[in-house]
C-alpha cells in the first residue's frame, strides 16, 4: 500500500525534474534547429549540478550538445525519472501512476504561471536551479497564490461531488 505522504514527496520529485528540464531550456539553448533547440551546457555549470544535483546531472548529461524537440524531451525526462525514482526510491508503479495526478498538473500549472510571470526578472541575469527552487516555492507560499489555490481545488472538489 501507497501512502500518501509517498505519493506527495513522488509527486514533488517529478516536478522538480521536469523543472530543472525547463530551467535547462531557459538558460542553455545555444541554437534553434527547426522545432528543435540545441542545449549547451558550461562545464563549471555541469560540475557545480554534479555536486549539488546529482539526481539530475545524468539528465543534465544527456541534454548537453544535443538537439531536443518536444517529443525527445518527453521520453528523455520519463526515461530520467523512471530510471532515477521508480523502483529505487518507490515502489515500482508509483512513479507511473502521478503521471496524469491531478497534483502533479497542479504543481506544474503553477510553475508555468510563475516563469511567465517571472520571466523578465530571470532573463536579466543567469539564475541557478536551487535560487529557481526557492523563488517558486517563495511565491507559491504568499497568500495571493495560496488563496488562488484554494479556489482552483475547491472548484475541482466540489466537480468530483
Amino acid at each position: 500500500m501507497t501512502t500518501t505522504s509517498t505519493l506527495t514527496q513522488a509527486v514533488a520529485d517529478v516536478a522538480e525534474v521536469m523543472q530543472f528540464e525547463n530551467w535547462l531550456r531557459f538558460y542553455f539553448v545555444k541554437e534553434e534547429e527547426g522545432d528543435a533547440v540545441r542545449i549547451e551546457i558550461p562545464e563549471e555549470v555541469m560540475a557545480d549540478l554534479n555536486d549539488k544535483y546529482p539526481h539530475l546531472h545524468d539528465l543534465a548529461a544527456i541534454y548537453h550538445g544535443e538537439l531536443v524537440d518536444y517529443k525527445k524531451s518527453c521520453t528523455t525526462t520519463c526515461a530520467h525519472v523512471a530510471m532515477t525514482y521508480d523502483g529505487s526510491k518507490y515502489p515500482p508503479g508509483v512513479v507511473t501512476s502521478i503521471w496524469d495526478s491531478k497534483d502533479l498538473k497542479l504543481e506544474m500549472y503553477l510553475f508555468g504561471l510563475w516563469m511567465q510571470g517571472h520571466e523578465n526578472q530571470l532573463e536579466e541575469e543567469f539564475v541557478e536551479f536551487s535560487v529557481w527552487k526557492e523563488g517558486f516555492d517563495q511565491w507559491k507560499g504568499t497568500d495571493e497564490v495560496q488563496d488562488y489555490l484554494n479556489r482552483l481545488t475547491d472548484v475541482g472538489s466540489q466537480g468530483n461531488q
